[in-house]
């Protein structure tokens, strides 16, 4: 668990844009980002392949 780093905010200023303009993509995308997103898939194919293996073993179908 990350420390905390005990800072706080005095005052929060939230500026709204017009929602009507294009948002520009990114240029190159975040590694930790795309790490992660792999991370999760992995994770729920793993999940997916054990809960089928599962179901066969115990003779039912699928869901």
């Amino acid at each position: 668990m990350p420390r905390s780093r005990r800072t706080t905010v005095e005052k929060l200023r939230i500026v709204a844009t017009n929602g009507n303009r294009p948002i520009e993509a990114q240029s190159k995308l975040d590694p930790r980002l795309v790490d992660l997103v792999r991370l999760l898939a992995r994770a729920a194919a793993r999940d997916f392949v054990r809960s089928e293996q599962d179901n066969r073993k115990r003779g039912r179908l699928p869901e």
